[in-house]
């Protein structure tokens, strides 16, 4: 009998034992939980990161950067900007000795006005030379001229959306005319303008390697993949 009892006795779960147990049950849910917390989130991130089209791009030198996915009509607020701003340097930016550009053999313009004129649709391109060429002195183009040309902007509005490839902007500027020469400002005239601008196709192909510093220019405001349809007046 005492036997017997005993070995009933050895069959039984100590309470310490069973305190065990169910702190490891205990142990073993929080973490199935913490594991499926993590799983939920990792999920929720790849999805985040699929919905905002990142993808893995591969530079030339073998970098690989991750980048965002835009429609091929999106051009950032900077770059209009920045567009806009190399339009009025380069327009209006020229000195003595200036490289004389000839345009059907009628109008002439120093070589940053032709390049900033190819910033332009071709339709507006002519309409803007002709009134531009009746601005530019003719000295400019002589070898010992000191006359200096520059835009001296004062002001830059944030590109306004007109529709989904066509951005406006507000530019405050004058432009300068200096003779070096005489250490004179020969005048001043503002010129404030609104520029439309419109997203245009990006050149695929590169440059031939003895292309001028012309045609090296032109290819890098190309890049930009912009131009200007329209120029009005800016009232400031």
């Amino acid at each position: 009998m005492f036997i017997k009892n005993s070995q009933n006795k050895s069959n039984q779960i100590a309470p310490a034992s069973k305190e065990k147990i169910v702190l490891g049950q205990l142990a073993l849910a929080i973490a199935s939980i913490l594991l499926a917390f993590s799983s939920c989130s990792t999920a929720n991130s790849y999805r985040r990161l699929a919905n905002s089209k990142i993808t893995t791009v591969q530079l030339s030198n073998g970098d690989a950067i991750l980048a965002e996915i835009k429609p091929g009509n999106y051009r950032s607020p900077e770059s209009i900007t920045e567009f806009s701003q190399q339009w009025y340097n380069l327009m209006l930016g020229w000195s003595g000795g200036e490289t004389a550009v000839k345009l059907n053999g009628k109008l002439t313009v120093p070589a940053n006005s032709y390049a900033a004129a190819q910033m332009m649709d071709s339709q507006l391109q002519k309409v803007f030379l002709q009134e531009f060429n009746q601005l530019v002195p003719t000295s400019v183009f002589t070898e010992n001229s000191q006359l200096q040309s520059s835009a001296k902007i004062r002001y830059v509005s944030e590109p306004a959306v007109a529709n989904k490839d066509t951005w406006t902007i507000n530019i405050v500027a004058d432009w300068i005319l200096f003779d070096s020469a005489t250490n004179t400002e020969l005048k001043t005239v503002t010129f404030n303008k609104v520029l439309t601008i419109k997203a245009a196709a990006i050149p695929s192909k590169p440059l031939a390697e003895e292309s001028n510093n012309l045609q090296q220019l032109i290819q890098s405001i190309r890049a930009y993949g912009l131009e200007i349809t329209n120029i009005e007046e800016f009232e400031a």
